[in-house]
């Protein structure tokens, strides 16, 4: 199976397969706190960076076939609750990343590791994404907003 064949899901299923024993290994060593710390950091510079070199805005729309992308393979049932040039209101009711990071019983990194990306995604776009509730978290549902950032 080539790269370019596999989903979203699969490619992310072998990620984290081999970070989650990493970063084990590194809370056991560090401690957990500095671990999610060092990792929250790298996520912030990661979408700021991201925000600094992104194109101008785009139609916020214009993201939902990465939405499509993440959720091939039926790793995400979600609802498009508005689509258009200003904001793309996506709820995600059922994700597989979730029950993959159960069976790495790895749910607490599950924020850090997967959920964060999204942020770094938007500032690509020139979007800007809030959430307030995410299934990795307990959530009933993920809450993604992404407005065009004026």
């Amino acid at each position: 199976m080539s790269l370019e064949s596999m989903t979203a899901l699969e490619r992310i299923t072998i990620e984290m397969e081999h970070v989650v024993p990493l970063v084990r290994d590194l809370q056991a060593i560090l401690g957990d706190r500095v671990v999610r710390e060092a990792l929250a950091e790298r996520q912030r510079r990661r979408a700021e960076a991201a925000r600094r070199s992104a194109l101008p805005a785009i139609d916020a729309s214009a993201i939902a076939p990465a939405l499509a992308t993440f959720a091939a393979g039926e790793a995400l049932e979600y609802e498009i609750v508005r689509a258009d040039s200003d904001a793309l209101e996506v709820d995600v009711t059922r994700c597989a990343y979730v029950a993959l990071m159960d069976r790495l019983d790895a749910r607490d990194l599950g924020p850090v590791l997967l959920c964060d990306r999204d942020h770094e995604l938007a500032a690509t776009a020139g979007l800007e994404l809030v959430r307030t509730t995410t299934c990795m978290q307990g959530g009933a549902c993920c809450d993604f907003r992404f407005r065009r950032r004026r």
